[in-house]
């Protein structure tokens, strides 16, 4: 049964690309076409290039976004109950499409416009790229093809659903991260996609924080020399089977002493490590492997403190910093001036100064950037 699927923005167009499968598992080879998809990237005029295409055959490194004011963008075949939502990358698909001549009608708050396509035939993957504004729609690209091939293609979410795309689309859709069934999931060090796409195998993931501060990157939280400092590593099995001969280890300590060895399908545990604060700039990496009935994994990450001399923690006034964190957001704290140096070296600035490695970005109240 031939299902609806969803859309990607590309460059400064959107794709329709024409797609006929089923999510079952994906063929080794170009298969013949079973009746006609359509499949597709959009590009909203005016909105900014960030994502990359991957329905017809664009060089891997063309980008497009769908923009802020068309969220909730639907395609839908005139005249017919076949529809998909756009997804937040800009692919979709529609299968089951009718021959002949078929008009596409794109929709949301502030888009109402429609594109054409002729002599659209029985078993086809048809691959267009569409420029929209407004009210008016143009294809400006257009791939027509008898054969396909099955990818597990990945949503903005991070999430897989199997499409069919042509085999001259194949590479852009490898570049974005997508995969056949049985491949290696990218990024992934022994997941792979099974014939649902769903992503299987081994997984682990470690955490680490110094008194408790995530603190990914230099300067971490400021420590008086001589004070204790406890690291925790959280340990995660992310994957999809269980895991054993779980061990951890910190690269200036040593071994980390954890409540267990196993770890059962989603299940965490935190190890805890203590110390004592030396003068200056300090970092340690936490290291966690395990093994498992389709492999080992391993996972690293780095945590950081501020070593300040006693006395020294008081002088002058505080000083509050938007404060970067590992995963790129910032935060409001409050160090002594003594440590702002080290803070705005790795990044940090006051609210109403420009954001470091964003022209044109300001932080606004509570650190937002603007």
């Amino acid at each position: 049964m031939l299902t609806v699927r969803q859309t990607l923005i590309v460059g400064s167009c959107l794709m329709v690309v024409a797609i006929a499968a089923a999510c079952g598992g994906g063929p080794a080879a170009p298969s013949k076409i079973d009746g006609t998809t359509i499949a597709g990237m959009v590009n909203v005029s005016g909105a900014a290039a960030t994502a990359p295409a991957a329905v017809t055959g664009a060089a891997p490194g063309t980008a497009a976004t769908l923009g802020a004011a068309a969220t909730g963008l639907t395609v839908s075949v005139v005249g017919t109950n076949l529809s998909a939502t756009v997804e937040p990358s800009g692919y979709f698909q529609l299968p089951g499409v009718p021959s002949g001549t078929v008009r596409l009608q794109f929709r949301d708050a502030g888009v109402d416009a429609t594109v054409q396509l002729s002599n659209v035939g029985q078993e086809q993957l048809i691959e267009i790229q569409v420029e929209l504004t407004g009210t008016t729609a143009a294809i400006v690209n257009e791939v027509r093809s008898n054969s396909k091939v099955s990818l597990c293609h990945r949503t903005g979410t991070g999430t897989y659903h199997m499409i069919d795309v042509s085999d001259s689309a194949e590479p852009a859709h490898r570049a974005h991260g997508d995969g056949k069934v049985g491949d290696p999931v990218p990024g992934e060090q022994k997941m792979v996609f099974d014939q649902n796409c769903r992503v299987v195998g081994p997984a682990i993931d470690i955490e680490k924080s110094t008194n408790g501060e995530d603190a990914d990157n230099a300067p971490g939280p400021t420590v008086v020399v001589g004070s204790p400092v406890t690291w925790q590593y959280v340990v995660t099995n992310t994957g999809t089977i269980p895991l054993t001969n779980v061990a951890v280890v910190d690269d200036k300590i040593g071994a980390v002493t954890c409540p267990a060895t196993t770890l059962a399908v989603g299940q965490s545990m935190t190890c805890t490590l203590s110390g004592v604060a030396a003068l200056g700039q300090y970092s340690n990496l936490g290291t966690v492997t395990a093994s498992s009935t389709g492999g080992s994994v391993t996972d690293s990450d780095a945590s950081h403190y501020l070593g300040q001399a006693p006395g020294t923690e008081e002088e002058g006034p505080k000083v509050q910093l938007c404060h970067r964190t590992g995963n790129g957001s910032y935060h409001l704290i409050e160090v002594s001036v003594n440590a702002e140096p080290a803070h705005r070296a790795h990044g940090d600035a006051k609210i109403g100064e420009a954001v470091p490695g964003s022209p044109g970005k300001t932080f606004g109240a509570g650190c937002s950037v603007q």
